[in-house]
């Protein structure tokens, strides 16, 4: 297993699931290159947040996959979790995009791409989605 880096205190869990969790996000991808979405207020990140009332992993990933990036999903794989410094712990998954449609503008990103390995300017600096990628074993870390 690759070392764990700072990750600005966050700590990675592959494998396994948390007790309880606050959000979902999925590591979205078309063929061997990542799909990340550019937030309004933000930058490039993958498609993820907060789970409905009733809803389960896989489909909060969905949903957030179809709001966000337009996407309709493949299978989507529960790969494990993070928990950042001040506790906020979020569920990892993964999916191949089975399908796309135009953003319509009613969520809060405003553009979809396909990268080659993770862009720069990303909304967050702790390193967490390029380590993801690689203790995975999916494409697209820098």
């Amino acid at each position: 297993m690759t070392p764990q880096p700072s990750l600005n205190g966050a700590a990675v869990h592959p494998g396994l699931l948390p007790e309880r969790h606050d959000s979902v996000v999925c590591l979205l991808f078309r063929g061997e290159r990542p799909v990340l979405v550019r937030h309004r207020r933000r930058a490039w990140e993958f498609p993820g947040g907060h789970a409905e009332p009733g809803e389960d992993i896989e489909a909060t990933a969905r949903r957030e996959a179809r709001e966000e990036a337009g996407a309709d999903l493949d299978e989507v794989r529960i790969d494990g979790y993070y928990v950042l410094a001040g506790g906020h712990t979020t569920v990892v998954t993964h999916a191949q995009v089975a399908a796309r449609r135009p953003l319509d503008g009613t969520f809060e990103t405003d553009e979809v791409r396909e990268f080659d390995v993770l862009p720069a300017d990303l909304s967050w600096d702790d390193g967490i989605y390029a380590y993801l990628l690689r203790v995975l074993g999916l494409p697209g870390a820098p």
